[in-house]
């Protein structure tokens, strides 16, 4: 039965309708509150291939204190996770988050767009990446002292 109400239901009016209704309810953040945890990530919907002719795969932001989805996409089936990431964060203020993700998301236009939103991110570094991961594995090295 609700299923069937749901099914519909056009997919973006329900979302920006819940929307309405939840962001009164979260508070703002406080001076002294730490940054607002936000996780990226993507996943495929099991079941989808046979009925659809390919998985569908959704990206979502995930608010990590409240448990809820802030906002969530369909990729298109001709872009990658990262490209439709880039998107989706265009659409939402990230002042005052952290915005978490794996590997893939360690793009240079995503995190500029984070900056940009006014928010930080905390992405995973993989080998693929040798010079970014050389990088940021230098800053933690001691310092050399020529005198030393």
């Amino acid at each position: 039965m609700y299923r069937d109400l749901l099914a519909r239901i056009d997919p973006e009016v329900l979302e920006k309708t819940i929307q309405s209704w939840i962001e009164p309810l979260i508070p703002p953040p406080g001076p002294d509150d730490p940054p607002h945890p936000v996780a990226l990530d993507g996943k495929t919907l099991c079941g989808t291939l046979d009925k659809h002719q390919r998985s569908i795969h959704l990206l979502a932001l995930y608010d990590q204190r409240s448990g809820g989805v802030l906002r969530q996409l369909a990729m298109p089936a001709d872009t990658n996770e990262h490209k439709a990431a880039l998107e989706l964060l265009k659409t939402i203020v990230l002042k005052d988050c952290v915005v978490t993700g794996d590997a893939m998301f360690c793009q240079r236009e995503i995190c500029q767009q984070i900056i940009d939103s006014g928010g930080d991110y905390f992405f995973v570094v993989k080998e693929n990446q040798p010079s970014l991961q050389e990088t940021i594995a230098a800053e933690f090295r001691a310092a050399f002292s020529p005198g030393e």
